[in-house]
């Protein structure tokens, strides 16, 4: 049901790609002790902020000690940083999943691409306002979440431009600037409310009024509401 009770074109997301009949690759034990960092440090982000956070608890939390932490990462912002791209790269993912499907149109899309990162919000609201926090105080890290954000943004323009070639979107306006337009508007808003302590009606207030407010950025014709 969309906002007015009718029924709306829905898309499910696609699972992540699984390939059949093979095994996944084992992790070594490198890459098992920076899951381990990775997986701490998000943890201890749930319980307070990134200031207060220090390398010792996160090797506690990992099971490693002070120096084995400092041989995978250089900072404690850095490790941040990665856990960042770890799920920034699943949204990545499932977004490109989407768009590389040519039968799937962006209106029947849309709510559940905003769902699943208001989703992965409620998930990892901790860990993204850590970054955020970060990127206005260094330009490396503005530039990588910004091209983190925006890769993103292209997927959404590359369905905006295919459903408009094919009718289904009247033109209006450049399909890049307003991929980027949304894209900012969620993260703006999600942001403003997982920075601060919030309601589960909140959040399904939010998830709304981004569903709402991207169609209509995206020229979506709103549902037509039945009599």
């Amino acid at each position: 049901m969309d906002d007015n009770g009718d029924e709306a074109p829905h898309t499910t997301l696609p699972p992540p790609a699984q390939v059949r009949g093979r095994r996944r690759p084992r992790l070594s034990r490198g890459d098992r002790r920076e899951v381990a960092i990775l997986d701490s440090v998000v943890r201890l982000l749930r319980e307070r902020p990134a200031r207060k956070i220090t390398i010792e608890e996160i090797a506690k939390g990992a099971g490693l000690s002070r120096p084995s932490v400092y041989f995978y990462f250089d900072s404690k912002q850095a490790i941040i940083d990665a856990a960042v791209q770890r799920v920034m790269g699943g949204l990545l993912t499932t977004a490109a999943a989407v768009a590389g499907d040519a039968d799937v149109t962006l209106e029947a899309s849309l709510d559940g691409l905003i769902h699943n990162v208001l989703n992965t919000w409620v998930e990892h609201g901790s860990l993204f306002c850590a970054a955020i926090d970060y990127v206005g105080r260094d330009a490396d890290a503005r530039t990588a979440w910004r091209d983190g954000l925006e890769a993103g943004a292209d997927e959404l323009a590359a369905m905006l431009e295919r459903d408009r070639s094919r009718g289904l979107i009247t033109p209006g306006g450049d399909a890049r600037a307003l991929a980027v337009a949304a894209h900012w508007m969620v993260e703006r808003n999600c942001y403003m409310l997982f920075s601060r302590e919030h309601s589960a009606a909140e959040e399904d207030l939010l998830r709304a009024t981004m569903v709402l407010t991207a169609r209509r950025v995206l020229g979506i014709p709103d549902p037509t509401t039945v009599a």
